[in-house]
């Protein structure tokens, strides 16, 4: 009776909220994620670690064009990146791939652009949380969720405050309109709203660059 309450509470609670991507539900099983707090610790301090090199190889090639000749750009990106942001951070919203094996961390690869999965995340995690077998599963362990939702939003913040913004922004979410991940845009989309930011989903199809704006 658990399971079967618990499967249909997960199949109502993906329809919605929008938890998909593309036309494929995030989770059609009842699979959790947990990680060991002593695995999150090794995680935590091998990010660390990992992380001060990719900006001194950003700063290292954006101050030396030998070393930025190994990276091949083209000529738009040789313009392009002399252009300043505003803030230090290369990439701010950046994720490391990585996976756990045999009590070692290996790293996947550097996703330096805007990944997915953080606003699903935090969404599906509500959503285990309620379901009636998880109920069942914590009378037995302790558990404590891992939300990231509230951590781009100080990034994106503090990126602007660097930039010279004082005044409290509006957020833009940039993509095509045909991408699998648009459902976790409408999720950021509300999720900033419901802090207090105006937020717009936009097609850069829609948008124009004009007299510096």
């Amino acid at each position: 009776e658990t399971a079967r309450e618990t499967h249909e509470h997960l199949r109502e609670q993906l329809m919605r909220r929008g938890l998909f991507f593309g036309d494929r539900p995030l989770s059609t099983v009842l699979r959790p994620r947990f990680i060991h707090p002593g695995q999150y610790r090794a995680l935590q301090v091998g990010i660390q670690a990992v992380m001060p090199a990719f900006q001194k190889i950003h700063h290292a090639a954006i101050a030396d064009a030998s070393i930025r000749a190994q990276f091949r750009l083209n000529e738009w990106e040789e313009e392009l990146i002399q252009v300043d942001p505003g803030f230090d951070t290369p990439s701010p919203t950046s994720r490391m791939d990585t996976f756990d094996e045999e009590e070692s961390l290996w790293l996947c690869e550097y996703n330096a652009e805007t990944p997915a999965a953080i606003a699903y995340t935090d969404v599906i995690t509500e959503v285990y949380y309620a379901l009636p077998v998880m109920r069942e599963f914590s009378k037995h362990y302790e558990m404590q969720p891992l939300f990231g939702r509230h951590l781009m939003l100080h990034t994106l913040i503090d990126c602007y405050r660097q930039w010279g913004g004082r005044e409290r922004p509006c957020i833009a979410i940039l993509d095509w309109k045909e991408v699998p991940t648009y459902s976790e845009f409408v999720l950021f989309h509300d999720y900033f709203e419901l802090q207090g930011y105006d937020c717009v989903i936009a097609d850069p199809r829609e948008v124009t660059y004009e007299n510096g704006r």
